[in-house]
């Protein structure tokens, strides 16, 4: 499917917008300084005291409950992934990716999941495996990671090299993973645009499923939340329907640490210790600090990757992109609602749930593959990462791709064919669409 493809089933849809509104909203703007990213939109004097305190608890490392002067920043744990947001989204982007062999890096976290169910954690261990705890507490368990090279060929015969990854779970205080437990590695991703996405109207996302039913097959991911049926938006596979859903699972189960929205932490029955660990308050995360996180997070622009490099990437990177088909699943353009001065962003998803075939699917920890239907991850802001000062690049859920190339060619399900065109073209062409993808 090509992009006038879409833009025909957003114009069927009613959904269509002019390029760029005029008005004060720019969805990506130049990032000035990295420590304070800026917001899309004006923001009133309220909503910027907000704000600025959100980024402050975004960034604070919360400590164990009952450690003086805190500040009501304590409740830590006792088992957990990471004791601040910024741990994993430093500055609101994604973390960096593994660099080699060894121990499990920050950012890189390990959720665990009941196979056949979207939500459902290990009956002992929960949702997300804690690798750290609190002092007098021990983690759950240790992850190691080890890489098995693939290699292959272009259809010019040039070489190229994978890196598969191998997790071993070691360690593990509560008895062993259930078999049938997938162990689901997960590269914490960038949050900027996120509010953007929550933008995007549903009758697009019907429109964009309608349109790709017989190409590239994706659906939307549709969920139960407070009842309601909703779209899954974000997380690598859209299994949270909305920024607050999804900061505050994170809060929950990475950290350890309750809210009004979650109110119970990723200890499980079989962790009596960590159940009756000293709590920091009821909830952990009061209101006011969820209301300004999440003014933080849902008006956090996008980096303006060209303008920092001084290119927008040559045009023929773009038209080898259409004409490979990456723009089936990565469509440029999508439109908003409820923004004043702002229509359409640019964020090159469809948001949409795909088969990325075999190579992709998380395992078991019997060893057998578990669904592998993953969000198409938008591609803006791209070029941040890849010119991010002292930052190991890592692509696709785990961090195993080192560029865009081998990203790409770990595609498969859904994104076969574009693989093989992308394989075929000669090694200039590969360079331009790859560069060209690294100034988005």
């Amino acid at each position: 499917m090509r992009r006038r493809g879409i833009a025909a089933a957003l114009v069927a849809a009613g959904l269509a917008g002019s390029v760029w509104a005029a008005g004060d909203a720019t969805a990506q703007v130049a990032f000035k300084d990295r420590r304070d990213p800026p917001s899309y939109r004006p923001l009133t004097p309220d909503e910027q005291q907000s704000r600025d305190f959100g980024l402050t608890i975004f960034d604070t490392t919360w400590v164990a409950a009952g450690i003086p002067r805190a500040a009501r920043r304590d409740g830590v744990g006792p088992l957990y992934a990471a004791a601040s947001c910024d741990a994993c989204h430093n500055d609101g982007a994604r973390a960096p990716g593994p660099a080699d062999d060894g121990r499990q890096p920050a950012g890189l976290l390990v959720q665990l999941r009941r196979a056949g169910s979207d939500d459902t954690g290990d009956v002992r261990y929960g949702h997300i495996l804690g690798t750290q705890a609190i002092d007098a507490w021990r983690p759950e368990a240790s992850v190691t990671l080890h890489y098995r090279l693939r290699n292959g060929r272009y259809a010019d015969g040039t070489g190229w090299q994978l890196r598969e990854p191998q997790y071993t779970v070691t360690g593990t205080r509560y008895g062993p993973l259930a078999d049938d437990t997938v162990i689901a590695p997960r590269l914490a991703p960038a949050i900027f645009g996120d509010g953007l996405l929550e933008a995007v109207p549903i009758e697009t996302l019907q429109a964009l499923e309608q349109q790709e039913r017989g190409t590239v097959s994706g659906h939307i991911a549709w969920r139960t939340h407070d009842g309601r049926r909703v779209p899954g938006r974000f997380g690598w596979q859209a299994d949270a329907v909305s920024v607050a859903d999804q900061t505050t699972r994170a809060f929950a189960r990475e950290m350890g640490l309750t809210s009004s929205a979650q109110p119970h932490d990723d200890c499980t029955a079989a962790q009596t210790d960590c159940r009756t660990a000293p709590s920091g308050g009821s909830p952990e995360v009061p209101d006011d600090f969820i209301t300004s996180v999440l003014m933080f997070e849902q008006t956090l622009a996008v980096p303006n990757s060209s303008a920092d490099n001084k290119t927008d990437g040559d045009p023929r990177g773009a038209a080898l992109f259409e004409r490979s088909g990456c723009a089936a699943c990565h469509p440029p353009s999508l439109p908003v609602r409820g923004i004043d001065g702002l229509t359409q962003i640019h964020p090159y998803t469809d948001l949409l749930v795909h088969d990325m075939g075999p190579a992709l699917a998380d395992r078991r920890v019997d060893g057998r593959p578990a669904p592998r239907a993953w969000r198409t991850a938008p591609l803006w802001g791209l070029g941040y990462a890849l010119h991010a000062a002292n930052r190991q690049l890592g692509l696709l859920h785990d961090g195993r791709a080192r560029s865009v190339a081998e990203a790409v060619l770990w595609h498969g399900g859904d994104a076969a064919a574009s693989r093989a065109a992308f394989m075929a073209l000669s090694a200039t062409d590969r360079r331009r669409l790859s560069d060209w993808v690294g100034t988005r």
